[in-house]
Order: structure tokens, then C-alpha cells, then sequence
């Protein structure tokens, strides 16, 4: 078991063909399952799509307050296209596994809409396993086998399978997309599928050789290996590109890529000679070579055209409506609705709930205060409870929180990895994704929980290199999984997701464990979990007691104190998360890159 789970070469297309259908038959039988409004939205979605033309999709308004809501980009958009306009659908109406009423449109309230049909049912789910997750393993897939090259020159060793099955089987995904009804596992895939073709990229080009005895040969090979690189690194972008075409939700990681390909990919490596005589001590005829970094615009401008090909190809059928400046506005309302508010209903465990959590409790210490003098009073209630910051502040105070990854080291590296003994500047890509994933959790404006997800799967890529990513991963994913079991709030659904979390979590400190032991001189004794992590454990099982029993049997009967159990979730997972989100920065900054400070 130890030899499988520690192998970079157990994760084969059989291995994962395996997986993917046993757990499609696992997830199959969740169909019956709680599914929330967004089964609505994107049912909405596929049937707009299938009977509307495309200069109505984005302005489906009967009342102009549609509860479907349609904040999704353009490609999106034309992904449920596909889905309600293909032979195989049509197939599936003709022969009645697909109700007529199923790919109806719907109004904007369902509040006298029937329930769909389970035939409607099972063909919604069914898109989400076998089309949204095929993607999720082709990206689970190619990223496990991009990470294996992570563990040459120290930098830690990867075991394939193990970041393989740990991705695709994440409670996570299983919980939004197969419960509560989502395609995040799809938009992930593609996000690995970019990662992977970047790590390969980052993998395929070295510095070349001083040495000038074989420069010749040293020419050629690197001229191979930077073709090499341009290509993955533009299939990189040009992947990312889509993606945010998908979704706006990873619009923040833009600074990152663009900052590390025009550091990185913008720049050529070329050797000048120069004669250094002969007290220098080097070869006979005292030539050398130095290498020297150019920048390309003919690179520049290759790369932003793919780029922005990949991105804008989408846009076209809505520019090509009679008032394509109005169908851009009315698309940039969907994905950017500001008049939500700061933070969703339920509270992200991230740094605006915690803002809010300290705004009650001062409220609260101002009501009940002893009497205070009336300047004093009034100069406290004029700032508490504490404003609510504009978007345009938290976009300013995101944008600063992405500074230290998605831009500043983003760019060193990009130059460094040129002519620096990097260790690898794909392993400082996966941590800057996964920072830059933080971050936008952390400050975003209305950020919902699911967002967490863009940052634990990219960091499952680097679980096996070392003790201190492997805790990482699990302190994160300890946290921001757990502040997701809320969503699923019926009787019916309390032991499923109780025996997944624990018992996924359970699974991966055995598998990082195994992995990780024989860091160690003695085999005995934990080596990923301390007790720190012991203790958390601990916490979040007391606060799932209070929330799924104590609550509804004392409080809820009198109807008191109904969000508390949610405020006390999301809370104390923002401490947990937010400790991780300061780790992450330290291991991106000091773990991938510390080689170039030598």
C-alpha cells in the first residue's frame, strides 16, 4: 500500500478510467438527493438557451426580478447551449427520458411552478457526472501526472494517484455539484488542465550551460526545449483565457498569469561571448559565455493574441446582435450584481466575516454598556456597527492582498526561472494559484462558500511534496470543507455528509501519512497531523454537535438565535482559514522559490 501510494507511476489511464466509474456509480445514487435553486438556475439556464435567441439569453426578465439568476460569462452560456441542442438530447426526448416540461422556461418566481419530474431530475444530474466531471478527471489526470516532475532536485516527490483520486473524490465537489447542484468540478477541470500544461511548460526550459567546449549542442537543445516551452505555456493561457470566459470567479488570478508568462515567456534567453582572458582561468582560447535576457514582442504579442482569441471568441454572437454595447452592459450587470451586498446570506468563512462577527459583538457591548456620557456614546454609534465597505475599497484591498503572489513574485520568478537555479517555477505557480485563490476568498466582494474549492484543488498538487504542504492541505481543507456542510441543512442529508467529511478526511491524513513517514527516522508517531490539528478536529466536532443537535432541540423551537449556528461555522472556520491563507504565503515565497535567493 505504502509502495502504491508513494509510486508517480501508479496513477495509469486504466487506474483512472476505474475511478471515474466507480465513482459515477457512487454519485449516481445521490440523484433522489436535496438539490437547492441552483438546479432552477441552471435548468433555466439550458432551457433559455434552447428557445430563446442569443440576443435575449442575458435580458430572460418576465418582471425584471428574476430569481434565476444568469451570472455567468458567455461560454457558459453557450456550454448549456450544447447541452439542450445535441443529437443525444433529442434522442433522449424522443424516446420519453427527457419530459417536454423539463426544457420549458421558467418563470421568475417557482413558487407555482410544479417540481420537475425525476426524468428531469436524472438528466440534470446525469450532465453533471458525465460531462462536467469527465472534464474534472481529465484535469485531475493530466495536472497528477505534470506534478510528478515536482519532485526532482529536493524539492519533495509526488505519488499520482494519490493527487488523483484525493481531487476527484474531494467531498467538496461531491457535496456542491451531485447535492446541492453545480458544475464547479468542470470549471476546476479546466483550471488543472491550465496548470498542467504551465508546470510542463515550466519543466521543458533550463538555463543554458557556461560552457562553451559544448555550446553548440547546448544550442540546439535549448532551442528544443524552449519551442517546447511556448507551447505549453501558451496552451497555459489560452486554457485560462476559456476558463474566464466560463467564470468570472477566477478573474483573479488574471495578475498572476499575466505577470508570470510576460516575466517568464516574454523574455529570450541568449548567450553573448565575451573573452575573459586568460587569468581568468577558463578554457584555452579564453572565450566564455554569459546569457543574456531579451525581451520579445513578437512572444508579447503571440501570447496576447491567443489569449485574448480564447476569451473573446465567446463575445461574438452577442456582438453581432443589433446593440452590442447594450448586450455587453447587460452581461456585465449578470456577472457583477454589487446591490447583493458585502457578503452572502450565509457568511464565507473569510475576513468580512469576522468585520461583521466583531461589528455585532460591539453593538452588542454598546447596548448593554454601563451609561456612557453623551459625547462619548455618540461618537461610538457613529461608527458602530462598523459602514459596510464600498466594492470599489474591497477591490482595492483585494487587489493589494494579491500583490505578494499574483503580481511581485509572480514576475521575479517568471525572470528568474530564466537564468536562476530554480528548483522549478511550476511548483511556484501551483502555490501562487493557491494563494491567489485565498486571497480572493478572503477579500472578496461576495464571496460564496463554494469559492474555497478554487484554492484546496490546486493545492492537492502539492499535498505529497513535504510535511508542511501536506498540513497545509489538510488544515485547509479541515476548515473550508467543513464550513460547506451547511448547505446541505436537512435531517436526511446529516449522516451522508458527516460520514463523507469525516470519512474522506480520515483517509487522506492515513494516505499523507503513509506517504510522509519515512521523512523520519522512526516509523512510529504522526508526522503530518500535530496536535494542533488534533485540537481543531476537536472544536469543529463540538461545533458540529451544536449545530446539527443542541441547536434545533433548544433554540430553534422558540425561534431564537437562528443564525447562530451559521455565524458560529463560518467564524471559527475564518481563524482556521485565515491562519492558512498567512501559511500559504510563507511556503509560496520561502518553500518554492528560496533556491533563486541564493
Amino acid at each position: 500500500m505504502n509502495t502504491f501510494l508513494t509510486s508517480s507511476s501508479s496513477l495509469t489511464p486504466k487506474s483512472a478510467l476505474l475511478t471515474f466509474l466507480l465513482l459515477s456509480c457512487v454519485k449516481w445514487l445521490l440523484v433522489p438527493a436535496y438539490r437547492s435553486t441552483d438546479f432552477d438556475v441552471h435548468r433555466n439556464w439550458l432551457a433559455l438557451t434552447r428557445h430563446l435567441p442569443v440576443s435575449q439569453w442575458y435580458f430572460d426578465d418576465v418582471n425584471g426580478t428574476t430569481v434565476h439568476t444568469l451570472d455567468y460569462p458567455p461560454l457558459f452560456a453557450l456550454f448549456e447551449y450544447a447541452l439542450g441542442n445535441n443529437v443525444v438530447t433529442r434522442k433522449m426526448m424522443e424516446v420519453g427520458w427527457i419530459d417536454d416540461r423539463c426544457l420549458e422556461l421558467l418563470p421568475d418566481s417557482t413558487c407555482n411552478d410544479p417540481p420537475p419530474s425525476d426524468r428531469c431530475v436524472r438528466f440534470h444530474r446525469g450532465t453533471v457526472i458525465f460531462v462536467g466531471d469527465a472534464v474534472l478527471f481529465v484535469g485531475a489526470y493530466l495536472a497528477a501526472k505534470s506534478t510528478s516532475t515536482l519532485g526532482e532536485e529536493g524539492c519533495g516527490r509526488a505519488s499520482s494517484y494519490f493527487t488523483f483520486a484525493a481531487i476527484v473524490s474531494n467531498p467538496g465537489l461531491i457535496m456542491l455539484d451531485h447535492v446541492h447542484f453545480q458544475y464547479n468540478g468542470m470549471l476546476l477541470g479546466v483550471l488543472l488542465i491550465s496548470i498542467a500544461c504551465m508546470v510542463w511548460g515550466a519543466g521543458t526550459s533550463l538555463p543554458p550551460s557556461p560552457s562553451s567546449s559544448s555550446q553548440k549542442h547546448n544550442n540546439a537543445r535549448s532551442t528544443i526545449q524552449t519551442n517546447d516551452q511556448r507551447r505549453w505555456e501558451l496552451l497555459s493561457a489560452a486554457t485560462y483565457a476559456g476558463l474566464l470566459a466560463m467564470k468570472h470567479l477566477y478573474l483573479t488570478l488574471a495578475p498572476l498569469y499575466f505577470f508570470y508568462l510576460l516575466g517568464r515567456h516574454c523574455f529570450v534567453v541568449v548567450t553573448v561571448e565575451e573573452r575573459l582572458g586568460g587569468e581568468k582561468g577558463n578554457d584555452d582560447d579564453g572565450e566564455g559565455t554569459t546569457p543574456v535576457v531579451r525581451f520579445s514582442w513578437r512572444r508579447l504579442l503571440v501570447l496576447a493574441g491567443v489569449s485574448l482569441l480564447c476569451f473573446s471568441g465567446p463575445f461574438v454572437p452577442f456582438l453581432m446582435q443589433p446593440d452590442p454595447v447594450e448586450q455587453l452592459r447587460q452581461i456585465l450587470r449578470r456577472l457583477f450584481p454589487f446591490g447583493r451586498g458585502l457578503v452572502h446570506d450565509y457568511w464565507a468563512a473569510n475576513i468580512w466575516a469576522l468585520y461583521l462577527f466583531i461589528s455585532k459583538i460591539a453593538t452588542f457591548v454598546l447596548r448593554k454598556a454601563p451609561i456612557l456620557p453623551v459625547s462619548a456614546r455618540g461618537c461610538l454609534e457613529s461608527v458602530i456597527p462598523f459602514p459596510e465597505p464600498q466594492p470599489i475599497l474591497v477591490a482595492l484591498i483585494l487587489l493589494i492582498g494579491l500583490w505578494p503572489g499574483g503580481m511581485d513574485m509572480a514576475w521575479k520568478v517568471g525572470r528568474w526561472s530564466l537564468t536562476k537555479p530554480l528548483c522549478n517555477p511550476g511548483k511556484f505557480f501551483i502555490h501562487a494559484v493557491v494563494f491567489c485563490s485565498l486571497s480572493s476568498f478572503m477579500l472578496g466582494y461576495h464571496v460564496h462558500e463554494k469559492a474555497i474549492m478554487t484554492a484546496i484543488v490546486p493545492m492537492t498538487l502539492l499535498a505529497t511534496n513535504t510535511r508542511h504542504t501536506a498540513r497545509l492541505f489538510v488544515r485547509t481543507c479541515m476548515f473550508g470543507i467543513f464550513g460547506i456542510l451547511p448547505l446541505l441543512f436537512r435531517p436526511e442529508e446529516l449522516l451522508f455528509k458527516v460520514v463523507l467529511y469525516v470519512g474522506w478526511m480520515c483517509g487522506v491524513i492515513f494516505a499523507l501519512e503513509s506517504i510522509h513517514r519515512d521523512d523520519q527516522s522512526s516509523s512510529h508517531g504522526r508526522t503530518v497531523l500535530t496536535t494542533v490539528d488534533l485540537i481543531s478536529f476537536v472544536t469543529l466536532a463540538c461545533v458540529l454537535i451544536f449545530m446539527e443537535v443542541i441547536h434545533p432541540l433548544i433554540f430553534m423551537p422558540s425561534g431564537r438565535l437562528e443564525f447562530l449556528p451559521l455565524m458560529i461555522t463560518s467564524v471559527i472556520c475564518a481563524v482556521g482559514l485565515v491562519l492558512c491563507w498567512f501559511e500559504s504565503c510563507s511556503q509560496m515565497i520561502f518553500g518554492s522559490v528560496r533556491v533563486a535567493w541564493r
